[in-house]
């Protein structure tokens, strides 16, 4: 009997990983087991037990993968030479297919932010989490910051505390628009007629709602109906819509 061929732990971790992926697209992000994750890696099931001691494990690490994902898209938005306002709207008007790492994203980070998932994850994955969310979060914090400093928003008594106002607002608009959508098209959603894959319309209501909440604070240049025409053609240029 020939020896099973030897990897070295990068290449076994995407191994597992990749066959992970291949799992749940064939049921889902609850119903994979880890025997099948090894079968279908080719690995044994105490190797597999090197990387994640378990199917939160599982979710954690390509949780981890999606944030990574996103957070490098982001990255680039956050560098294109326009205002903050129009950086921050930027984000908004992104193709949702551009964001997407895995076909059941959405599932997957709903399930990784779980109590009961962080809380039976080990410390190894948790803590990789916690990295990428604060990384991402840093982002957008420093962003804001230079723009604020650069002169772009006038009269700013607290900048910390405005800052965090913009980031939790924001994203509290576009992260309840989606879970909203996401309910009233169950429907089409299981018949696979949904359009939560389309990116917004430039005159949707959850954009002129953004612009709203962003011109409600004394930037020195507003968005305008031209500054939406501008981002949507830098997001074009980088092929994010």
């Amino acid at each position: 009997m020939a020896p099973a061929p030897k990897y070295d732990q990068q290449t076994q971790q995407q191994m597992i990983l990749h066959a992970a992926e291949q799992c749940i697209n064939e049921s889902s992000v609850t119903d994979f087991t880890m025997a099948k994750i090894a079968r279908v890696a080719g690995l044994s099931m105490g190797s597999v037990y090197k990387f994640v001691q378990s199917k939160e494990d599982i979710v954690l690490a390509l949780a981890y993968q999606s944030f990574v994902h996103v957070s490098k898209i982001f990255d680039q938005v956050l560098a294109l030479p326009i205002s903050t306002p129009e950086k921050i709207l930027a984000i908004s008007l992104i193709s949702p297919q551009k964001l997407q790492c895995f076909e059941f994203d959405y599932e997957l980070q709903t399930y990784a932010t779980n109590e009961a998932v962080i809380r039976k994850g080990s410390s190894y994955w948790t803590t990789k989490i916690i990295e990428a969310s604060s990384r991402c979060e840093s982002s957008f914090k420093l962003a804001l910051t230079d723009g604020i400093n650069s002169g772009e928003l006038k009269d700013v008594p607290n900048l910390a505390q405005v800052i965090d106002e913009i980031i939790i607002s924001g994203w509290a608009m576009t992260v309840g628009y989606e879970q909203v959508q996401r309910v009233q098209q169950t429907k089409q959603i299981v018949e696979g007629t949904d359009s939560l894959q389309q990116p917004l319309e430039l005159d949707h209501p959850i954009i002129r709602s953004s612009v709203r909440l962003l011109n409600s604070y004394p930037w020195q240049k507003p968005l305008t109906s031209d500054s939406l025409i501008q981002i949507e053609q830098q997001l074009i240029a980088l092929n994010l819509r």
